[in-house]
C-alpha cells in the first residue's frame, strides 16, 4: 500500500505545526496497517478515537494559535476545520460498522483529507505567523 510519507512538500516549517502534522499522519498509517479484526470485519475503536481526538486537538491548536496573533482568516480556517472533523468522524463511524475497511481506501481518504489543508490553509496560516512572529515554531 502506498503510504503518505512526510517530506519538505507539506512541510511547513513550523516546529510544533509540522509534528502535530507527523503525529496525524502516523495515527492515519497506524490505522491503515492495522489488519481489520476478522471477527468484527473493522478497526480497533481505540485507534479510530485517537485519530479524532488529536485531529480535533490540532485543530484547537491551530485555532488558538490563529486568535492569538489576529489571523484574518479565523472564521473560515474554523470552518474548514470543523467540515473536516466531520468528514474524519463520519468515515470512522463507517469503519466502526465494517463498512470502508479496506485500508488502500483509507490512506486514500486520509491524503485526500489531510494533504490538501496542509498544503493550502494551513501553508497560509505559517506564511502569516512567520509575518507576525519571524522566529515562531523555529
Amino acid at each position: 500500500m502506498t503510504h503518505i510519507e512526510w517530506s519538505s512538500d507539506i512541510q511547513l516549517g513550523h516546529t510544533e505545526i509540522d509534528e502535530q502534522h507527523k503525529r496525524l499522519l502516523l495515527l492515519g498509517e497506524d490505522l491503515a496497517e492495522t489488519p481489520i479484526n476478522p471477527a468484527t470485519n473493522k478497526p480497533s475503536d481505540e485507534q479510530l478515537q485517537a485519530l479524532i481526538d488529536f485531529a480535533q486537538k490540532h485543530f484547537t491548536f491551530e485555532e488558538s494559535l490563529m486568535r492569538s496573533t489576529g489571523y484574518p482568516g479565523v472564521a473560515e480556517h474554523a470552518n474548514f476545520h470543523n467540515t473536516l472533523l466531520a468528514q474524519l468522524r463520519t468515515y470512522c463511524f463507517r469503519m466502526q460498522r465494517g463498512m470502508h475497511t479496506d485500508p488502500v481506501a483509507l490512506n486514500s481518504f486520509f491524503g485526500h483529507w489531510i494533504v490538501p489543508h496542509i498544503g493550502s490553509e494551513d501553508r497560509d496560516l505559517v506564511t502569516w505567523l512567520k509575518s507576525r512572529v519571524p522566529d515562531e515554531g523555529r
